[in-house]
């Protein structure tokens, strides 16, 4: 009696249909991965950046869109001898190769300055002032010293001959006076103390009122 063969088709093995199933999932997966990054960097589609500094940023715009790029503006700076709205500077620079779409980061002079807020400075020392100042880029000060009992102190800060309040907002680097009080200057000219009008007298004197202290 002849022994009956078992074939079983190849393909009717789990094990196999399996592996075959893995392999060939993961080349699909690659595949497709390499087109998609393909269409993301847009391979080949590279443009060259033109030199822009200069240009007024429409100008600039108006060049980069007929290239598929863009240009935004990152920062300005204020020089009153400069044309407002002119490029001065980019990145990436001019000759570098960009794709399609991408943005090109520019600094540009600005029209007006950048407004800075200056603190309360009434009875700091002047040296104290000066510092403060500087740090917050204001380096045209002049000092006005009056006759006061006490020296070396700030009376008021002004601007453009007018006095300051506490905090408030004008353009940075803006030229600025101390009026600073001086007790050498009070004895120069021969004032009693008891007679130094403080500025909130001065203020009541001006408006019609008498100081009693005077009396």
């Amino acid at each position: 009696m002849s022994k009956k063969k078992n074939t079983k088709p190849i393909f009717g093995n789990s094990i196999l249909k399996n592996l075959l199933a893995i392999i060939a999932t993961g080349g699909f997966l690659i595949a497709l991965a390499l087109i998609f990054l393909h269409v993301y960097t847009r391979h080949g589609h590279n443009v060259v950046v033109p030199n822009l500094e200069g240009l007024q940023v429409e100008e600039a715009n108006t060049i980069l869109r007929s290239r598929g790029i863009h240009a935004e503006i990152v920062d300005s700076i204020y020089r009153p001898d400069a044309v407002p709205g002119a490029i001065i500077d980019q990145t990436p620079k001019a000759n570098n190769n960009v794709k399609e779409g991408r943005a090109i980061y520019i600094t540009i002079y600005s029209k007006s300055p950048q407004e800075v807020t200056v603190p309360g400075l009434v009875d700091y020392s002047t040296r104290q002032a000066v510092a403060l100042l500087n740090s917050l880029g204001f380096d045209r000060l002049s000092i006005e010293e009056v006759p006061s009992q006490y020296s070396g102190l700030v009376l008021a800060v002004e601007y453009r001959g007018k006095r300051l309040a506490p905090d408030e907002r004008i353009p940075a680097g803006s030229p600025l006076k101390l009026v600073v009080s001086s007790s050498a200057l009070a004895d120069s000219l021969n004032i009693d103390d008891d007679y130094i009008l403080t500025p909130e007298a001065n203020e009541r004197s001006m408006d019609g009122g008498i100081d009693d202290s005077l009396f």
